[in-house]
């Protein structure tokens, strides 16, 4: 009888050790991608005023904002990258779906 309650008390707790550790990284990861694709979405914004940009101030503040922009972008999908390779993520992070972004080829296909 010992047996079987410590054999389910080592289950339970095992289990909701697991659901904890994929809830929490889930959560964490989302809320990275949420990150990246707002940097995507003022990336595009901040594209489209440069190319509208009509004499040579408004061209030269618009593209100092596009760089910045950019630089934002980047950094936001390395930041994803760097938590999604982390031990400890990457597990259940590939198990739920979450895969690796290229800083350059989302930026490209953004704009």
């Amino acid at each position: 009888m010992a047996t079987i309650i410590l054999t389910l008390v080592a289950g339970i707790s095992t289990t909701a050790f697991m659901i904890l550790w994929f809830w929490v990284v889930r959560e964490k990861l989302l809320a990275k991608q949420s990150t990246v694709q707002s940097a995507a979405s003022q990336l595009i914004v901040c594209r489209k005023k440069y190319l509208q940009a009509k004499d040579e101030l408004d061209e030269l503040d618009a593209q100092s904002i596009l760089l910045r922009s950019q630089d934002i972008y980047i950094q936001s999908v390395r930041l994803y990258n760097q938590t999604l390779r982390k031990p400890w993520n990457r597990i259940p992070g590939f198990c739920m779906g979450f895969f690796g972004m290229s800083d350059k080829e989302s930026s490209q296909k953004k704009g």
